[in-house]
């Protein structure tokens, strides 16, 4: 075959992940009609990469209130790009771009992970681009690149990693391994365990160069970032690390167990533990003691190196809600290599494979619904606070939303995006930022006042069943309007006492 007809094939090749991808849209708007132009989010935490990309267009910061630098974005780099999005909208609805610009993050990452891949499968081009379009056709995945969060450019970078050690590019590592702590941190972990794993049978020096420049680069990223967190927190790393991560025994057992088997059980081909298992000791036979080709080796080190990734995320996150989305999202960009690897270790040496079918013909509708809940409660909330002046202050928990639609400053009293409710001296922070209202959202906030006075309020609730997380209590928030000025009590978050002093 020539080399016309060679490129020839390998355009018409290159659709499947495109039109896999395109499938895959088409059913979630099929299952969920109103969510890609009609609703917002399904996490808060999007609205919060929301807020920080529109302050990011208005006035070049990475600042959550206008003007403030804060440092409770975790992935800076989704931030900026989302920034250029808000800054280029022209009249067009920035969240509606912002679900768009992530599918097509997410198409790109199943391209490029077939670019990667077809070089070590020259006779069975049609197996890499069948594996890139099970990657593009993976129901979570499509899901999360429409949720406003960050997972289709960390599975981008990821994609861009194992192309990079493919082709035995360290300084390319190098670059994808700082970008990686931008976008994703845990992201890092493959960029640096995929090439070693790659390497290390056939060429173990190169494995140590790779690993070493990927690991080099994240170092770099994390010290730069390191640098103007303590510039402006005092603290090294993202408030929202001091406030969500498990600090206190990172590797327990329980938690992994918890994360392997309910939290990957909810999602097609990952989700039976025996399944995943025998991909492991596969993946490792083949790694130690099989493995005789790069192809074999790659498939393998991309599935392990995925593995790697839920192991941290799982240490770092504990999935202590597998089943929502919330949690979820935090593992899903290992779920790149790992299902793209299946179908590759699958023509080594099993017969085939039985993924999940009714998974995500529920998912879809699940997702719509969380973002409906994420509506009516949060999006409503800051809505309703949109014509107060700007000089106001909401003492906030669920900030996301209330930032991006309300007007005045939000003292974040999880520490998120406040990283001086996390210090010694978060009382005199406090005194100085008076609320106008505060955040009353049931199993994680309460308002007590000196007076026993029942305070004017509103309650923002949903009018659908609560999916977003399994607790029902946080269907509802309630906005309190701290009044009369002067008036003195306690706002009690998450056991730890905030006193307030009314504005006036």
């Amino acid at each position: 075959m020539d080399d016309e007809r060679v490129r020839a094939r390998l355009s018409w090749l290159v659709l499947l992940p495109v039109a896999a991808a395109a499938g895959g849209l088409v059913a979630l708007h099929a299952w969920a009609p109103l969510y890609l132009f009609h609703q917002g989010f399904p996490l808060d935490d999007s609205w919060i990469h929301a807020v920080y990309a529109r302050e990011w267009a208005r006035s070049g910061l990475l600042a959550y209130n206008p003007g403030v630098p804060a440092t409770g974005e975790t992935s800076p780099l989704w931030a900026l790009l989302l920034g250029v999005v808000h800054k280029f909208a022209f009249g067009a609805s920035p969240v509606a771009l912002t679900k768009m610009f992530g599918f097509a993050l997410h198409v790109l990452s199943a391209v490029c992970l077939g670019v990667a891949l077809q070089p070590l499968f020259p006779e069975r081009r049609w197996l890499v681009w069948s594996s890139s379009a099970v990657v593009a056709l993976y129901p979570n995945l499509v899901l999360a690149s429409v949720s406003g969060m960050e997972v289709p450019l960390a599975t981008l970078v990821i994609a861009g990693a194992i192309a990079a050690s493919v082709r035995g590019r360290p300084i390319v590592l190098a670059v994808l391994g700082a970008l990686a702590i931008g976008a994703r941190p845990e992201a890092a972990a493959i960029a640096v365990v995929f090439p070693f794993l790659y390497r290390m049978p056939s060429n173990p020096r190169r494995a140590f160069v790779e690993s070493f420049a990927a690991a080099a680069g994240g170092i770099g990223a994390l010290v730069l970032l390191g640098v103007r967190n303590h510039a402006i927190s005092g603290r090294l790393l993202p408030a929202t690390f001091y406030a969500k991560a498990n600090t206190g025994s990172p590797f327990n057992v329980r938690l992994q167990q918890v994360g392997f088997g309910d939290l990957l059980g909810t999602m097609p081909m990952v989700g039976v533990p025996a399944v995943l298992a025998a991909f492991a000791i596969i993946s490792l036979l083949l790694l130690t003691r099989w493995g005789r080709t790069a192809s074999e080796r790659a498939a393998s080190a991309m599935f392990l190196s995925g593995v790697v990734f839920c192991a941290i995320s799982f240490a770092l996150i504990p999935p202590i809600d597998p089943a929502s989305f919330y949690h979820q999202r935090y593992v899903l960009p290992a779920l790149l290599p790992m299902a793209g690897a299946m179908p590759l270790l699958v023509h080594v040496v099993v017969a085939r494979s039985a993924p999940g079918v009714a998974q995500p013909l529920t998912v879809g509708t699940i997702l719509a619904n969380d973002t409906h809940n994420i509506d009516d409660v949060q999006v409503a909330f800051g809505q309703a606070l949109a014509s107060s002046p700007a000089s106001d202050i909401v003492w906030a928990v669920d900030a996301g939303a209330i930032r991006f639609f309300g007007a005045p400053f939000v003292v974040d009293t999880i520490g998120l995006n406040t990283p001086e409710i996390l210090g010694d001296d978060r009382q005199a922070f406090l005194d100085r930022h008076e609320p106008k209202f505060l955040d009353l959202f049931p199993s994680w906030s309460e308002v007590q006042n000196e007076r026993h006075l029942e305070l004017r309020s509103q309650t923002f609730a949903t009018s659908t069943p609560y999916t977003v997380a399994s607790n029902r209590w946080m269907r509802s928030h309630v906005l309190v309007f701290c009044e009369p000025p002067g008036l003195h009590g306690r706002m009690i978050v998450r056991g730890r006492p905030l006193a307030f002093r009314c504005a006036s």
